[in-house]
């Protein structure tokens, strides 16, 4: 697994055993492009404009989420302060405050 470490003192921190970053590295054995470029020559679009707009669909999605199901964060959030653990429960919250103090 690669390791990213960009912009965070402590991974585990907001990434607790890894799981996304596991996701990342694993995405990275498929390519995108040709199915975003079949889309935009058929669209009639570039190809950067389609991938664009993918990502803030996706990085949108938690919000539209969140009215279907319990956040995961939040979920986490329950089974460290059911669990006691405290330190996580302080790691947990900080990383959801992240984007409040930016």
């Amino acid at each position: 697994m690669r390791t990213y470490h960009v912009g965070m003192d402590d991974p585990e921190t907001f990434d607790p055993a890894g799981r996304f970053r596991a996701e990342v590295t694993a995405s990275l054995l498929e390519d995108p492009l040709p199915g975003l470029q079949v889309l935009a020559d058929r669209l009639g679009i570039p190809v950067d404009d389609v991938a664009h707009h993918a990502l803030v669909r996706w990085m949108t999605a938690g919000s539209e989420a969140l009215l279907a199901a319990p956040p995961e964060m939040l979920v986490a959030l329950q089974g460290a302060v059911d669990a006691g653990d405290m330190d996580r429960v302080k790691g947990i919250t900080d990383a959801l405050l992240a984007g409040w103090n930016e």
